[in-house]
């Protein structure tokens, strides 16, 4: 990834050190309510990111929500890429908190100009953190570590508000659905309805507390169900 972007070029002051979460390409799929006349690739989102920690005493960088541009390149009908301008987001700090920043994870929210029409659910994200520093010779800004983070889809916390009905559709579908697990191979193939993926967190973590585990599927795989006549949106195994 290239070093040509502004994190590496405003001074740093004495004191602080420099924290890049560098942000590469974001891959969803789009749920879009309106295709005779809503492009989702012509729309203008928003994303979100939020550590797991609470970091709002140490920075207010994910405070704020900052605008996406498609990637052309790599998007199709099925798939759309977005990158965020910049590279990513970045702050100063002092070296005492690093700790807590460097092993947080981050969970991510798109949200599009259409929320009515059109609904992001993301799939992957390249993202990585980086620890920036000025050389003690040159003066210049270097990366002096990189740690590379996995995205894994936000689980439920104490962050999420859910309505008493949303909770209760959620305890329906996940009865439902664990009926349906095939004792030999310990999973079940199911449908869920998320709501445009605002219950899937929910769903989640109220599968974990009851010994199960919810995955969404691959796009292959729905459609190869599909095929088969079964229509399937995630997987629900025994832990």
């Amino acid at each position: 990834m290239s070093n040509d972007i502004l994190a590496f070029k405003e001074p740093i002051r004495d004191g602080l050190i420099r924290i890049l979460l560098r942000i590469g390409d974001i891959e969803c799929e789009v749920e879009n309510d309106a295709p005779d006349f809503v492009d989702p690739l012509e729309d203008h989102p928003t994303i979100t990111i939020t550590p797991e920690a609470d970091l709002k005493d140490i920075t207010d960088a994910f405070m704020d929500s900052y605008p996406l541009v498609l990637n052309k390149r790599k998007s199709r009908e099925d798939k759309i890429v977005w990158s965020l301008p910049g590279g990513g987001i970045w702050f100063d700090m002092e070296m005492d908190n690093v700790k807590e920043v460097w092993l947080t994870e981050f969970s991510f929210f798109i949200e599009s100009e259409k929320p009515r029409y059109l609904a992001y659910y993301i799939r992957d994200v390249e993202h990585n953190i980086e620890w920036l520093q000025p050389d003690a010779q040159s003066g210049e800004i270097r990366s002096l570590s990189t740690f590379k983070k996995k995205f894994t889809p936000p689980p439920v916390s104490e962050r999420n508000v859910y309505s008493g009905g949303e909770i209760l559709k959620c305890a329906d579908m996940l009865g439902r659905a664990i009926k349906k697990i095939d004792m030999r191979t310990q999973e079940a193939l199911v449908r869920f309805n998320t709501e445009k993926g605002n219950l899937e967190p929910l769903l989640i973590g109220m599968a974990e507390k009851l010994g199960y585990t919810v995955k969404s599927l691959d796009k292959e795989v729905i459609e190869r169900e599909g095929e088969k006549g079964r229509s399937v949106s995630h997987s629900i195994s025994l832990q």
